[in-house]
């Protein structure tokens, strides 16, 4: 005789099965599984509504759809989403602002404020990129001007 599976085990399977939104959600999951989810260690996601103060030591990915109070200083990607607010001190490779960052920024290679972002503190980039309707506020330094300058002085004999 056959197992039967009463309604509690069956609604546990069906709570279990992975839901996808999209054919390419469901590819990435596979693929980020078939990796032995290497993705999903290396990105923080501080979602909606979440809150988060401390220091990040460091992370491929920072997904900010919170708020979050942090010091930051080893990060390749950050990412503000709209609804996303940092406040603090950040060092990456890129940023991609569609919320609000204050504080202290260090992108090494591309800063990119989207409409409706809005990048306030001490800002360093290596290349930036606002679109209309995006906005930066504060000292802001291009990363090799320093070096520019410094190289540009007279060397005392």
């Amino acid at each position: 005789m056959p197992n039967k599976l009463d309604a509690t085990a069956l609604s546990k399977i069906v709570r279990a099965t992975p839901r996808y939104r999209t054919l390419q959600e469901r590819t990435m999951a596979e693929q980020a599984t078939a990796r032995g989810n290497e993705v999903d260690r290396r990105t923080m996601i501080v979602g909606p509504g979440m809150s988060f103060n401390g220091e990040i030591g460091s992370c491929d990915r920072l997904i900010i759809e919170g708020s979050i109070t942090a010091t930051v200083p080893k990060c390749q990607h950050v990412i503000i989403a709209e609804t996303g607010v940092f406040s603090g001190h950040a060092s990456t490779d890129n940023a991609d602002v569609r919320g609000r960052f204050e504080g202290e920024l260090v992108v090494r290679k591309r800063l990119l404020i989207r409409a409706g972002g809005h990048v306030s503190g001490k800002i360093t980039y290596g290349e930036i990129e606002i679109e209309s309707g995006g906005a930066i506020s504060g000292a802001i330094e291009k990363a090799d001007t320093a070096n520019q300058v410094s190289l540009m002085l007279p060397l005392s004999a």
